[in-house]
């Protein structure tokens, strides 16, 4: 039997196809393989770059025609070079054991790796592929074209003293030229510098009817190329790739499990993205279609956008307005460890919440891991907040992440933040500047880098040491020591006042002052540990006058608010305001049900003389039930109105709604003994209340006249939550907790566990009124306050008296 091999007529070509032909005579010794040389289009023009030639299949058309007519039996290619889709009538043959898929940089340069190559250095390369990786990891590299087999290209480097030229390894040691005394190669890593599609596998192009030769190979093909060929082609062939874009593939095999990297980008190289892709060897074909989806919808979809926020310094009212509008739209949100993590509860319900805390030595993530997900979730068409402590161009690696953002096409902005530098020390009662003392300031980081041969530091104490202005150390609480001993060394007088502030303008402030040659015992003695701000001038001595936050009558308590988030906010806000953490942890959330018979009762409204709303809650859903029947306040005409509480009372006023009467007490029993006068047996009275309300109210009321409820919306447990207040009970950090129904009461042991009774007994429980007490007892929960007015206002000062005690 005689079977005739075509290939090109290049060095290579013929080494390669030789090399194959050697491999089936000798599994198929009875075979005679013939070579035939059949020249190219790409191989006559080798004045033009490849994409502009203008063809598919530069270097496989001959061949192909070869085949179909007969001429030859099989065309052997390197895969790297066979179009995306194939002439009709032609396939690919399993492939041979697969050669080193990696790019390699040759260099006249000394060097192990692409990053040790001179700055500015000119690398030549034909390929858009190679071009779009080059620039991004080498962007002050110089890039020129080059054309021609592997001796051209190598004799062109010399010729043009050229500091680099990037080919495939497989051709080179197929020939015998990856190492040579004439320069040197440093292989690029196929995972960070993609190579193309199936590059090092030899691409066996056969017509489909021919079964011998299908046999043939068969039994010289190896599984692992097989499983990379097809990821690798899948991926090519959904983008229908060509030498005119970036497009690389490369599939990885570990064990059972294999990952698909991808590259593709725009013709033009101004957007060019990398993704990769996991799953089981079986699934090759699938899942290079699944990661060529991904490329093309990043490259051609819009890209989201990301803004890089500064969330302040501590204070959550610090947050600025534009901040906080983007956190509410966000999709996603990246957060650090200095972020107040309350911020979160302005966050869409299905954002994703990803945090990234960074901290000296104990990084839930490296930074370039967060560069990449800033660019991923981008890249994603995401609108991504990336909130981080303070501002994010002072001390906060912003910066960083901008340039990668910009590198990799992703828009961002940028929103400062008030940074610790300026409002924590104000927090402190520490002007950063002031006309009696000082009128400069300079900010230095505390991370202090010595040099490994003499110890010096990158820092310039001798200068610093002789600065007049206010110094401001930022993250290096762990090198006060040292920092006191070099200003003192240099010149600096050791009386100079200092402050360590920690966890500046949040609730768990704490500030020690001192001097330089006293500040580290007294911060060691108050057990100071980071974050903290170290400041050094005469400002300190104004602490005393200008001090205001930890002033303030509840600074440094911890109290659990338990209402739904929706209701929280007035509670909050004044615990806020009075320097309290409010640590809100809904248990509780309100859902509007049987609307249809509450529009009922709306329809016929005129029917009734009396309507009692029993909660804020029970105004909101009734007058939604109003506007979907097309109604206002007008419809309540001549109707005696009952609110209890002045919250209830004050949502029908903003309503347009006077209330009639409006109990002392806010409890059922006030209630009916004040109505009692007011009603006749020809009354009718509406009460759209809470499914989970007491009957005693209804009860009682039908004993004179008809009474009509509805339940117009019930109380459930919200199960969602930021915080874990029982890990903070158990470590003895809460102060409060506030309960303000008794569902709150129910559900929060719900959620923290009956078994935890006595972590939650830890703290003071203060409820908002008699029947919110009773359930805590019920359940074993110690009442230890309970507010003399049953309203949020009521709770609020008892709590403060408490608190003076």
């Amino acid at each position: 039997m005689n079977i005739k091999v075509g290939t090109r007529g290049s060095t290579l070509a013929r080494t390669q196809s030789q090399w194959l032909i050697d491999v089936l005579a000798k599994a198929h010794p009875q075979v005679n393989f013939e070579m035939v040389i059949i020249k190219t289009k790409g191989d006559l023009v080798q004045d033009k770059p490849l994409d502009k030639i203008g063809d598919k299949g530069l270097f496989t058309k001959e061949l192909e025609d070869a085949l179909l007519s007969g001429e030859i039996d099989m065309a052997i290619h390197s895969m790297k070079d066979m179009p995306s889709k194939l002439p009709e009538g032609l396939i690919l043959t399993v492939p041979p054991v697969r050669e080193d898929p990696r790019d390699v940089l040759l260099t006249p340069h000394r060097i192990t790796a692409l990053d040790e190559l001179p700055k500015g250095a000119v690398v030549a390369t034909g390929s858009k592929r190679r071009i779009a990786q080059l620039q991004k990891l080498r962007p002050d590299v110089e890039i020129v074209g080059i054309r021609g087999n592997i001796d051209t290209r190598i004799r062109k480097m010399q010729e043009q003293q050229l500091d680099g030229i990037i080919l495939a390894a497989a051709g080179l040691k197929r020939i015998g030229r990856l190492e040579d005394s004439a320069y040197y190669t440093v292989a690029l890593p196929e995972t960070t510098f993609i190579p193309a599609p199936a590059q090092g596998i030899l691409a066996v192009e056969v017509r489909e009817d021919n079964q011998t030769v299908n046999e043939l190979m068969a039994v010289i093909s190896d599984q692992n190329t097989i499983v990379q060929m097809s990821a690798e082609r899948s991926f090519l062939n959904a983008l229908n790739g060509s030498c005119h874009i970036p497009v690389g593939a490369f599939c990885e095999i570990e064990a059972e499990e294999i990952t698909v990297y991808g590259l593709y980008g725009l013709e033009d190289g101004s957007r060019v993205v990398t993704r990769s892709i996991k799953g089981a060897p079986e699934e090759a074909e699938n899942l290079g279609k699944q990661l060529a989806k991904a490329c093309y919808q990043a490259v051609h979809e819009k890209p989201g956008k990301v803004y890089l926020a500064g969330g302040g310094c501590g204070d959550p009212g610090l947050l600025t307005v534009k901040a906080k509008d983007i956190l509410t739209k966000a999709d996603v949100v990246v957060y650090d460890a200095l972020v107040n993590e309350s911020f979160l509860n302005d966050a869409r319900a299905d954002a994703e919440i990803i945090y990234v805390g960074k901290r000296a030595g104990n990084h839930a993530m490296r930074q370039e891991d967060i560069n990449a997900l800033l660019v991923q979730k981008g890249q994603e068409g995401k609108l991504v907040l990336r909130l981080k402590g303070g501002d994010p161009y002072v001390f906060g690696r912003g910066g960083e992440e901008g340039e990668d953002l910009y590198d990799a096409g992703v828009p961002f902005e940028v929103i400062p933040g008030i940074t610790s530098v300026i409002g924590g020390l104000a927090y402190a009662g520490i002007p950063i500047t002031h006309r009696d003392c000082v009128s400069s300031f300079h900010v230095i980081t505390g991370h202090l880098k010595s040099n490994a041969y003499d110890g010096s530091s990158d820092l310039d104490w001798p200068v610093l040491g002789k600065l007049k202005g206010t110094i401001v150390f930022l993250m290096g609480v762990k090198n006060l020591e040292k920092i006191c001993d070099e200003l003192v060394k240099n010149g600096m007088n050791p009386e100079m006042p200092v402050a360590v502030v920690h966890r500046a303008s949040t609730p768990y402030q704490r500030v020690v002052t001192g001097n330089l040659t006293t500040i580290y015992d007294i911060a060691a003695e108050a057990k100071i540990t980071a974050p903290s701000l170290i400041v050094v001038g005469e400002v300190v001595n104004k602490r005393q006058k200008l001090r205001f936050f930890d002033e303030k009558p509840l600074f440094g308590k911890n109290i659990i608010v338990t209402r739904s988030r929706e209701q929280s906010s007035q509670m909050v806000e004044k615990i806020t305001e009075l320097g309290g953490n409010a640590i809100e942890f809904p248990t509780i959330k309100i859902v509007p049900i049987n609307e249809a018979a509450c529009d009922e009762k709306v329809k016929c409204l005129k029917d009734y003389s009396h309507i009692i709303f029993t909660s804020i809650n029970g105004v909101e859903v009734f007058f939604d039930s109003l506007a979907r029947c097309g109604k206002d306040a007008r419809a309540f005409g001549n109707l005696h109105i009952t609110a209890i509480g002045e919250g209830t009372k004050n949502a029908l006023l903003a309503r347009g709604l006077q209330a009639d009467f409006v109990p002392d007490k806010y409890v059922g029993e006030e209630l009916v003994s004040g109505l009692v006068p007011l009603l006749t047996k020809d009354s009718r009275v509406l009460i759209p209340r809470s499914k989970n309300a007491r009957i005693y109210v209804v009860e009682e009321l039908s004993k004179i006249c008809p009474v009509d409820e509805v339940q117009s919306y019930e109380t459930i447990r919200e199960d969602h939550a930021t915080v874990d207040p029982l890990a903070m009970l158990n470590n003895k950090e809460i102060d409060y907790i506030t309960f303000t129904s008794s569902t709150t009461v129910e559900f929060f042991v719900e959620k923290i566990g009956a078994a935890h009774i006595d972590a939650i007994n830890t703290a003071k429980c203060v409820s908002i009124g008699p029947q919110t007490s009773k359930k805590c007892v019920e359940l074993g929960i110690t009442v230890d306050i309970e507010a003399e007015t049953y309203t949020i206002q009521g709770m609020l000062d008892a709590i403060l008296k408490d608190s003076q005690k």
